[in-house]
């Protein structure tokens, strides 16, 4: 008989003891619970000689393992083999190896199951104490405000149109062009934007964005930043998800940046012309302390 083949018969005869030990603990609750019931007789089935009724006995039994099944039937098969024929000793001791090494793969097994809860419970506790903080994440839909909507979009090419779309669910859409004033394009490479929805005529709501460029790129990722205002962990075990101010709920694995980023490279969006002025730069004299304007 090899190896997996005792093995398999060992938790097989395993299973088998645990179902007879639970039918065994049936059968006595079953008895005792009668015996509660036909106390007011005068004769009670199962009483002792004393008046003392007899107590079920419940057998404390624990899980027999795998290995210690397969000793008792390794032990049986060579009790139990023919002594004109004897077994070659050394098939016994591969059997014996190859099962410490199918008991070491169950420990190995086990263990990594529970350092994957023990990590997740680490990483659920980490996404409570995000709460309150600023970061990025990356969406396709938000939740306009009368706040700004700070943010950024990767393009693979340089475009000379840029125009992020602002769809609700009427299907109206309101674009809004990334490619600063005075400049031919963007890109590659991120482009930041900071847009102010009134500026554009953008109503409060909820709405699905898209990117749309010259090059026909698909699916230009888009990434806002927001504060996180709770976590929420489903009650199926499914990803934990985050509550992002001006996004909605998205799960914590779209995060993209913790923390916003001060300075740098922003391209702000400049809003359309109002009619303002255009004020004159100022520049200054190296030569002299005069300003020159």
């Amino acid at each position: 008989m090899n190896t997996l083949a005792l093995y398999a018969q060992s938790q097989a005869l395993s299973t088998s003891q645990e179902k007879t030990a639970v039918a065994e603990n049936n059968v006595s609750a079953t008895a005792q619970s009668n015996n509660v019931g036909d106390s007011s007789s005068t004769s009670t089935t199962g009483t002792s000689d004393t008046g003392t009724a007899d107590t079920p006995t419940t057998t404390t039994s624990t899980e027999t393992s795998g290995v210690d099944t397969f000793l008792t039937l390794f032990v049986a098969e060579i009790q139990n083999q023919d002594p004109t024929d004897p077994t070659d000793p050394t098939a016994y001791i591969d059997q014996l190896s190859s099962m410490a090494q199918v008991a070491m793969m169950e420990e190995m097994s086990v263990q990594a199951n529970t350092n994957a809860v023990l990590m997740s419970n680490i990483q659920v506790m980490a996404l409570g104490n995000m709460v309150g903080e600023d970061i990025m994440v990356q969406t396709s839909s938000l939740q306009v405000s009368d706040q700004e909507i700070n943010g950024r979009v990767t393009l693979d090419d340089a475009s000379t149109t840029v125009d992020l779309h602002f769809t609700d669910e009427a299907g109206d859409d309101y674009t809004v062009s990334l490619v600063p004033e005075g400049e031919t394009s963007v890109g590659p490479g991120q482009v930041d934007f900071d847009i102010n929805p009134a500026d554009y005529g953008i109503p409060p709501g909820d709405y699905d964005v898209s990117v749309v460029t010259n090059t026909g790129e698909q699916e230009v990722p888009i990434e806002v930043s927001g504060t996180v205002e709770d976590v929420r962990i489903p009650l199926d075990g499914s990803t934990p998800v985050l509550n992002v101010e001006g996004v909605g709920e998205v799960p914590f694995t779209m995060i993209s940046q913790f923390g916003i980023p001060d300075g740098g490279s922003t391209d702000d969006v400049t809003p359309p012309d109002n009619g303002s002025d255009d004020v004159a730069p100022v520049e200054t004299d190296n030569n002299s302390d005069n300003v020159v304007i």
